[in-house]
């Protein structure tokens, strides 16, 4: 099962660059990029209501709805602003220099959020080896920004 989680996580990044040309030539057409994000959040959601639908997937009960802690809606606020905020930038950065400082970004959140082991994520404590590992792999973010 772990190959074929690393074999999916593998593909939705070699995607998002793909997403965020599409998304760009969404946004030069429709003239905002508040709208394209817009448009792209839509289809987002009929694509789940539909998965939801086939799936047949229980909603949840009010009180369900209810328990859900403040920061707990906020993934949906995160993906949108990922969304417009690659639409603004990624036609100005290009593709590469976009993701690999998004890939930066997310190695130190990530590491955090492990050591921690907060929302939800099992503890993995910092160490040497993962240190140095995120090191090598933002001097590679520097190698590729500076050009």
């Amino acid at each position: 099962m772990d190959v074929v989680l690393h074999a999916l996580a593998l593909l939705i990044g070699a995607l998002m660059p793909v997403q965020v040309g599409i998304n760009a030539s969404l946004r030069a057409l429709l003239g905002d990029p508040l709208l394209a994000g817009l448009v792209n959040m839509v289809v987002g959601l009929v694509c789940v209501l539909l998965v939801l639908m086939l799936l047949r997937v229980p909603w949840p009960t009010a009180a369900a709805m209810a328990s859900v802690p403040a920061w707990g809606w906020l993934g949906g606020a995160i993906g949108a602003a990922v969304v417009v905020v690659s639409l603004v930038a990624g036609p100005k950065l290009g593709a590469a220099t976009l993701f690999v400082l998004v890939v930066a970004g997310q190695i130190a959140a990530s590491m955090l959020l492990d050591h921690f082991g907060v929302l939800g994520y099992p503890v993995r404590p910092m160490s040497v080896l993962r240190i140095v590992g995120a090191l090598m792999l933002i001097a590679g973010v520097v190698l590729i920004v500076k050009n």
